[in-house]
Formats: C-alpha cells, sequence, structure tokens
C-alpha cells in the first residue's frame, strides 16, 4: 500500500472513470489532482468530486483520508473560478503588500477547503529573472529576493489560515530558464554561489515560514547537479539541496511526470522510479489517462522488489505524505489549524541576510532548525496524527511496515 500512497492521479472527464477506481480500489492511490475541466470550475462541482472521492477512498481502506489537490495560484492559474474567493496573478498580488496578500489568500483558502481540498500547488516561489522564460511571467512576485522572500511566507500564512495546506514551487527554480518544461526540457545557467543568494533564499522563506510541501521541477540546472539530469530526477537537487542543506523535512512532490518536455527524453513508468529514487515522497501524474498511472504503479513495484528503489526510502514517503493527509483532512476553520507563519515572516528577514547553504555538500546533515511542527514527519514508523474527517479515526496509530508494505 505504500507505493499508493506517493502517487496523485489525474483524471479525464467530468466523472470518476472505472480507470480512477482501479487505481484507487485495487493499486491503493492515494490522492488526485482535479482541475477545472473535471468540475467545471464551480465550487460547488468540486465539493461533490471531493465526496466522492473520500467515499472511494473509505471503501478502498486506505490508512489516511484522500488528498484532493488542485491549481489555485491566482490570475490565469485558478482551476476554481466561481463560489470562492479570486486572486490576481503573484505579480498583482504583491504589489498590495504582505498583509493584504495574507488576508486575500486566507479567504481564498477557506473556501478551498469547504470545497474539499486538502492541498493547494502554490505558491510559486520562482523568481523570474529571465524575461525570455516562457512559464512563469506574473506568476512570480518578482525578480528580487528580498520581495518575493517576504511575500512567499504571507502567501503560506494565508493558505494555512484558510485551512489548507502549502506547496512551493518550481524547486529548485523556473525562472530563469528560458522556454517551457511541458514541451522541452530547458537548461538554467546559474551557477550554485549566484543560486544560493537568490532562488535558494525565496524557497528558504517559505520553508521558514512552514510550508507543508515544495514541488520540484524539470529544468536542467548543470551548476547544481553537473550530471545534466533533469532537477526533479536529479539525488543530487532534490535529497542533497532541499532534503539535506535546507533542512526540508516536509512533502517533497514532483512537477507533472506527464510533461512533454520529460517524456521527450524518457517514458513516464522509468520517469516514475527515478522521481522516487531522487528523493521525491509524493509523484503527480495530471495525465487524462489513467492506465499511465497505472504501469507507474507496476514500474515502482518492480523497481522496489529488484533493489534500484529503496524500500526503506518508500515507507518513509508514504509516512511524510499519510501526516500531510490526516493533518489537514476535514479542517474547513483557521482556528484548526496551527499556523507556523508569524514567526517565519520574521526568521524569513533573517534568512534573506544570512544566504544557507554555504557549507559544502558532500557529509552534511539535515538542518533541524527550522523544522515546526507544521512541516515535521512522524517519527520512525509510526502516524499518530488527529484527524476531523468524519468517518475517519480521530487518531491513527498503524505500523506503516505492517499495513503499507512495498508491492502490495
Amino acid at each position: 500500500m505504500a507505493i499508493g500512497q506517493m502517487l496523485v492521479a489525474g483524471v479525464g472527464g467530468t466523472q470518476i472513470t472505472p480507470g480512477l477506481r482501479h487505481l484507487i480500489l485495487d493499486d491503493k492511490v492515494g490522492g488526485v489532482i482535479l482541475f477545472a475541466s473535471n468540475f467545471g470550475g464551480t465550487a460547488v462541482g468540486l465539493q461533490s468530486w471531493s465526496r466522492q472521492l473520500q467515499e472511494l477512498g473509505k471503501q478502498a481502506g486506505l490508512p489516511a483520508p484522500m488528498l484532493i489537490t488542485t491549481d489555485q495560484e491566482g490570475g490565469q492559474i485558478s482551476s476554481v473560478t466561481s463560489g470562492i474567493t479570486q486572486l490576481p496573478s503573484e505579480h498583482d498580488l504583491g504589489m498590495r503588500g504582505a498583509a493584504a496578500a495574507t488576508e486575500q489568500v486566507r479567504e481564498m483558502a477557506a473556501g478551498l477547503a469547504a470545497s474539499g481540498v486538502d492541498i493547494d500547488l502554490a505558491p510559486v516561489a520562482d523568481l523570474r529573472t529571465n524575461p525570455q522564460d516562457a512559464v512563469i511571467g506574473a506568476r512570480s512576485f518578482g525578480p528580487d529576493v528580498s520581495v518575493v522572500g517576504p511575500l512567499v511566507a504571507a502567501y503560506v500564512a494565508g493558505l494555512h489560515r484558510g485551512g489548507v495546506a502549502s506547496t512551493l514551487k518550481h524547486f529548485p527554480g523556473l525562472g530563469g530558464a528560458p522556454g517551457n518544461p511541458h514541451f522541452a526540457i530547458t537548461a538554467d545557467p546559474v551557477d550554485m554561489a549566484t543560486w544560493v543568494r537568490t532562488s535558494a533564499q525565496s524557497f528558504a522563506a517559505g520553508i521558514a515560514a512552514g510550508t507543508d510541501a515544495v514541488m520540484t521541477t524539470a529544468v536542467r540546472v548543470p551548476g547544481l547537479d553537473p550530471s545534466g539530469r533533469p532537477a526533479m530526477l536529479s539525488r543530487a537537487v532534490v535529497t542533497g539541496l532541499l532534503r539535506q542543506k535546507l533542512g526540508f523535512h516536509g512533502v517533497i512532490v514532483t512537477d507533472s511526470l506527464a510533461l512533454g518536455g520529460l517524456q521527450a527524453i524518457e517514458p513516464i513508468p522509468q520517469s516514475i522510479v527515478d522521481a522516487a529514487r531522487a528523493g521525491n515522497d509524493l509523484l503527480l501524474m495530471s495525465d487524462s489517462d489513467t492506465t499511465l498511472e497505472d504501469h507507474a504503479v507496476m514500474a515502482l513495484r518492480s523497481a522496489v522488489d529488484a533493489g534500484i528503489v529503496v524500500a526503506a526510502e518508500v515507507q518513509a514517503s508514504a509516512q511524510r505524505v499519510i501526516a500531510l493527509r490526516m493533518r489537514y483532512a476535514g479542517q474547513t476553520q483557521a482556528a484548526d489549524r496551527q499556523d507556523p507563519a508569524v514567526a517565519g515572516v520574521v526568521r524569513t528577514q533573517r534568512l534573506l541576510a544570512e544566504p544557507v547553504l554555504m557549507a559544502p555538500l558532500r557529509g552534511s546533515q539535515p538542518s533541524t532548525q527550522r523544522r515546526s511542527e507544521t512541516t515535521s514527519a512522524p517519527r520512525a514508523s509510526v502516524i499518530a496524527i488527529t484527524s476531523r474527517r468524519q468517518g475517519w479515526p480521530r487518531r491513527h496509530r498503524e505500523s506503516l511496515r505492517a499495513r503499507s508494505s512495498p508491492g502490495k
């Protein structure tokens, strides 16, 4: 079951398909991403989907409620277009200041939570340093990390206060590369020293604010990994930089493994295996063809059985994902959510003044200084998280080693 907890499936159409039912009931897939094409862009439609998916999750005997995901940044990247507060682009939102941004995001997040969403794939933490980029643009708060960092922290605060988990994206930064990874994998020429002073600080600000997840992306950054592997398939980037050097202990989620640029260099089942080996916890499949997810599950099982993917790392990833799902399940009021962002904004200022990542990569140990309860992973193989989702146990304490062995 552990393997299924690492996957977020996409689906085409406006109804739950037999293929999606198979993924949840048989493959034990624990997450689904929903777009406007699924639910018509309305909060009511999204809520209907969420309820049906949660019922399927109960039927499947999953160890935690389904993880319902959507992409609601603001501006043009808004899956829900009616029934909740609408945000402008991050560029325009940032012009209103951090306090106003937090409040507007809180209002939007409260609508998402009431519609059954657990995690939003936002905010964008990229610095837009290359005017020729074809994918970020106004989705970024800007090019200056001293401005962007506090606004990223403010956005995270707003999501938490509204009852929704946050996802920084697109690590290690997508605003410095030309082109669009949906069509072709591009390269960012930034070197390590420059990245440490710039993009790393933007993500560090969001981590200090208590972000629940960080999304990795498919850009090549030879200055961070000389092998030239796409960042989200690079262990040097995902585990070495994000997990160890930035000290992030939450959920690491891939950008869509169905990106056209990624499929051009290797098939999806191979990308699934490589993404898990790199250290990603949550593998996002936003393609409408659920047979791809089914093949991905089989490929990951085979890789674990063959020792290509370490079983203990699959267990650890499943633990982090389940902890996130139990923590946010059914929480629709800000009072139910611990909000680490007030202190996080203060810490952000210090982080921007003192760049991190200056120690050599080899032999480093993960930092625990900025670890908060909101982003903490559970210890050992035991989950003990309180859930407010009706119909699920209020306290779930179960050994994943017993219930979630890979390949089952």
